[in-house]
């Protein structure tokens, strides 16, 4: 991988990929635009062709940034807590999480959809989702790993992008707090597909066997539904 910053685009993460057939960008809601290149592409033909179409991919990330915020999440609800709004006369905007619910304080006169209220929402949401996370995950994973007489060294429970969970090298586990978004058998589902790297550190055909002597459902099935949800909020 290269990174590169340039004038009107800002970070820049260029990546080798053997499946990629051009260069396709996406954008990153932390802020940064993600090249994916083929192998015979160079890097500086790839930057050649992110200058050569700035105004292009600019004019794009600003209505990718508009659409991080298009969805009112004012009425939703995660595993264990809900949202409730309070409008006061007050000048700043602030939230707290107590007892199952998130509770909003908003300015009496500020919109409720603007950027401002719905990013404090987003945080307050993935703070809930933590939570629950770090309550329910440790003791699942604990479970299945004893009943299947499966063993890891360290479990993390983190924010991640683009992955449900991992295993590394030495058995640790990491676990995304978006899991919580999950319906059980789902989860479950992330939870032994992890446990089964322990064993097996890649994915050939004795891990996918392995994993499927282990779920009462059909693994591919799994799969596929799992593949309808995305690790990001929004």
């Amino acid at each position: 991988m290269k990174q590169e910053y340039i004038d009107g685009l800002g970070q820049v993460h260029l990546v080798k990929r053997k499946q990629s057939r051009r260069i396709s960008v996406r954008y990153d809601p932390r802020g940064i635009l993600k090249v994916s290149l083929p192998r015979r592409v160079s890097y500086q033909s790839a930057l050649h062709y992110l200058v050569a179409h700035k105004k292009t991919i600019h004019s794009k990330i600003c209505d990718l940034r508009k659409d991080q915020f298009a969805r009112d999440l004012s009425g939703y609800s995660t595993r264990y807590h809900r949202i409730e709004m309070v409008r006061e006369e007050r000048k700043s905007l602030t939230y707290h999480i107590n007892q199952g619910t998130i509770w909003v304080k908003i300015p009496a006169q500020m919109d409720i959809k603007s950027q401002q209220v719905q990013s404090t929402l987003r945080t307050a949401v993935e703070e809930a989702l933590r939570m629950e996370a770090k309550n329910y995950l440790p003791q699942r994973l604990n479970e299945l790993a004893s009943q299947h007489n499966l063993s890891f060294n360290r479990l993390f429970i983190k924010k991640v992008q683009s992955l449900w969970g991992s295993c590394s090298s030495i058995n640790n586990i990491n676990l995304n707090i978006h899991l919580m978004r999950l319906p059980d058998h789902l989860i479950d589902y992330v939870l032994l597909h992890e446990l089964c790297h322990t064993i097996y550190k890649n994915h050939s055909s004795y891990f996918w066997n392995h994993l499927q002597t282990l779920m009462n459902r059909d693994v591919k099935t799994l799969r596929a539904e799992l593949n309808d949800y995305s690790p990001k909020l929004f």
